[in-house]
C-alpha cells in the first residue's frame, strides 16, 4: 500500500510517493514486506505511478513504461480491462470491492494548450469516477491513500493544498519547489507514525514535460534534497 503526495505548480509537477509494500491478507491482516520499492515508474513521455494492489498496479505500469501511450485514453482502457479482469478472477475474494476501491492510477505526459507547452497530471480512482481520467488543474493539490481512510487523505490534502497556495502567491518557482518537496516529506511522515502500511521515506520526482528529476529515499529532515535525472525506459 502507499501515500502518493501531488501538487501542480503549472511549469511542472511534484509526485512524492513512499516506499512501503504491505501484504494484506484475506481476512484483512496487514502486513509489511519491505521499504525499498521503486513506486514511481519512468515513461518515454513522464511518469506512472499508483496506490493500492500490485496485482493491478504493476501490469499497467510495466505496459506503459515498455510500450508508451498514443491517447491517455489508451491508458484508461488498459486500466479498465485489469481490473475487469483483477474482478473476474477475484470473484470470490471477499476484498474484492476493497481493492478496487483503494487503487488508483496516476501519469504524466505533455501536451500542447493554446500554443504553450504544459505538464498534464490524470488520474484514476474509483472515488472519483469509475469509467474516466480526471485531471489535475494548475494549482491544486491530491492524495492518494493506500491502506488508510479517505478522510486521513482528505485531511493531508487540505494541509498541502494551503502551502501551495501560500507558496505560490509569495514566493519565485526554485523556493515554491524546495518548500512544497519538504512539506510532502513532513507529511508522510506523519502517516507513517500512525499507519502500518506507508514507510517514513520516499521518493520525489519533479516532472516538467517529459523531463524527470528525482530525489530517491528522502525522508523529513534531510537537509538538502538532491535530484537527479531519471532515465528514459529503453526505446523498442
Amino acid at each position: 500500500m502507499t501515500c502518493i503526495l501531488v501538487a501542480h505548480l503549472g511549469d511542472e509537477v511534484i509526485i512524492a510517493a513512499d516506499k512501503r509494500v504491505t501484504q494484506i491478507t484475506q481476512d484483512g491482516v496487514k502486513i509489511p514486506c519491505g521499504d525499498n520499492e521503486e513506486k514511481i515508474v519512468r515513461t518515454k513521455v513522464g511518469v506512472i505511478t499508483g496506490a493500492g494492489s500490485l496485482a493491478m498496479l504493476d501490469p499497467v505500469k510495466s505496459f506503459v513504461r515498455d510500450h508508451g501511450f498514443n491517447s491517455p485514453d489508451d491508458v484508461l482502457d488498459l486500466i479498465l480491462r485489469t481490473r475487469h479482469s483483477f474482478s473476474e478472477f477475484h470473484a470470490e475474494s471477499p476484498r474484492l470491492q476493497a481493492d478496487l476501491a483503494e487503487t488508483s492510477w496516476m501519469f504524466t505526459y505533455p501536451t500542447m494548450e493554446n500554443d504553450q507547452a504544459i505538464t498534464r497530471f490524470v488520474y484514476f480512482h474509483q472515488h472519483h469516477s469509475a469509467e474516466s481520467l480526471r485531471a489535475l488543474t494548475e494549482g491544486k493539490v491530491m492524495c492518494f491513500p493506500g491502506g488508510f481512510s479517505l478522510e486521513q487523505a482528505k485531511e493531508l490534502q487540505a494541509k498541502l493544498q494551503g502551502v501551495v497556495t501560500a507558496a505560490l502567491d509569495s514566493y519565485p518557482t526554485d523556493q515554491v519547489r524546495q518548500l512544497v518537496a519538504s512539506y510532502m516529506l513532513t507529511l508522510i511522515s506523519e502517516v507513517s507514525a500512525t499507519s502500518e502500511t506507508v514507510s517514513n521515506k520516499c521518493d520525489i520526482a519533479l516532472v516538467e514535460g517529459n523531463k524527470v528529476m528525482i530525489a530517491m529515499s528522502v525522508r523529513a529532515g534531510d537537509q538538502a534534497l538532491t535530484f537527479a535525472p531519471m532515465a528514459n525506459p529503453v526505446a523498442d
